[in-house]
């Protein structure tokens, strides 16, 4: 008996079950669902330092306000630079 074409021709092994069953198509499917939330949505590690500052159990040491910058003293820099190399 002749073999035919399907059964001499080999075909590329299909994707496992991990890729094609997991998450939306074309991505990674090992990535943490809720990014770390968890089961039942308890929160990521480090959200109960928000509710303790918000109770005011602890300072809120981790807000921190931006300093402004000095523009001033930074146009008088620039107007005796700019003077001297002329």
């Amino acid at each position: 008996m002749t073999r035919t074409q399907k059964w001499t021709k080999r075909e590329a092994k299909a994707e496992s079950r991990f890729f094609t069953h997991n998450g939306p198509y074309n991505q990674a499917p090992n990535g943490v669902k809720k990014d770390g939330s968890g089961k039942g949505n308890w929160g990521k590690p480090g959200d109960e330092i928000e509710d303790l500052i918000d109770a005011g159990e602890i300072p809120p040491v981790f807000h921190k306000e931006r300093r402004g910058s000095n523009s001033q003293s930074h146009e008088n820099r620039f107007e005796t630079v700019q003077r001297t190399q002329k």
